[in-house]
């Protein structure tokens, strides 16, 4: 299954890496697990064969269900490891990896080299991992050591986390939610992952609502870094499409300067016309493309579902789309 999966990132990557586009992959497949504390399991040449194949999301302690009360869940240290491989054409590319949670405390290591801490049980984050990968035929090895202890302390600060109580939720440790890996190019769009890559994303919403008319302002805005070593001009286009895929509106702002290095938010905004509303029991949604052009190709396209609606507190009431909503506490 290794195997495959790393043919089919490598023939992918190959043939869309070649039109600069962003790749998104479902890193859940193929891990191993150790319930218990060694170090040595940050080395590329440790022997993991006897660990436990597991698919993500995996609560190493999830047996525990049904045979405990929730209090006397199993807790502790648990390493969590995994074998990849990445297409040399992924060599001029930004390689990022995502966790959607985990539970609670990990340290982070690629190729036996660290990359970070994580000290949060609930929030997703991401590391930058492009310049300790391999690229081709080399393995890389991604180890993570979670602790997932009711007595927990913050390294930082010695404290505990004022949520991390018995009687709030159940302990399921380890990587008890999604992992993604990203391939980007070098002038991109940023992940919303602030922990870890502290980056903010894509953000698009609205205003200037006119609900009888079915129209309002769309306003995209990304935060954008240049990487490629090079000063770069890009154009940010903005395609709103709706849910059959009809196109609905374009717009752009048009040739910002990115100096090597330079981090920046850009935005751009329409009045859209025809719109329908994302409302209770109708939840309406569009697909808002996000692309970067340079000399006019686009470079990084970001891809955002959302829906929009307009909502007030007045005179003690909640308004969704200028009607009153129906309240019980």
């Amino acid at each position: 299954m290794i195997k495959f999966f790393c043919f089919f990132l490598l023939l992918v990557s190959s043939l869309q890496i070649a039109n600069a586009q962003r790749q998104k992959y479902n890193f859940n497949s193929n891990w191993k697990v150790l319930t218990g504390d060694d170090s040595t399991a940050i080395n590329n040449n440790y022997n993991d064969a006897s660990w436990k194949n597991v698919t993500l999301p995996y609560a190493w302690n999830e047996d525990d269900a049904f045979k405990k009360d929730i209090v006397d869940l199993r807790t502790g240290i648990a390493w969590y490891r995994k074998h990849f491989k990445l297409p040399a054409a992924a060599k001029a590319q930004k390689i990022f990896i995502e966790f959607e949670g985990i539970r609670q405390a990990g340290e982070f290591y690629v190729n036996g080299k660290y990359i970070g801490l994580h000290e949060n049980g609930v929030m997703a984050f991401g590391f930058d991992i492009t310049d300790v990968v391999n690229f081709g035929n080399s393995d890389n090895v991604i180890a993570v050591r979670i602790d997932n202890s009711w007595d927990y302390r913050e390294k930082a600060t010695n404290s505990k986390f004022q949520w991390e109580d018995k009687n709030f939720n159940a302990n399921y440790g380890g990587i008890s939610k999604n992992v993604f890996l990203h391939i980007t190019p070098k002038v991109y769009q940023t992940l919303p992952l602030y922990a870890g890559l502290q980056t903010t994303g894509v953000y698009i919403y609205a205003d200037n609502y006119s609900i009888k008319e079915k129209l309002a302002t769309i306003h995209a805005e990304s935060e954008v870094k240049n990487e490629s070593g090079q000063p770069q001009q890009v154009v940010y286009r903005v395609a709103v499409r709706d849910n059959s895929g009809k196109l609905v509106k374009t717009f752009t702002r048009d040739k910002i300067n990115l100096a090597p290095g330079e981090t920046k938010i850009i935005t751009a905004s329409s009045l859209v016309n025809d719109l329908n509303f994302w409302s209770w029991g109708y939840g309406y949604l569009y697909n808002v493309q996000t692309s970067l052009l340079v000399n006019n190709k686009p470079v990084d396209i970001v891809n955002t579902t959302t829906g929009f609606r307009k909502t007030e507190f007045k005179d003690g009431m909640i308004y969704l789309n200028d009607r009153v909503m129906m309240v019980h506490g």
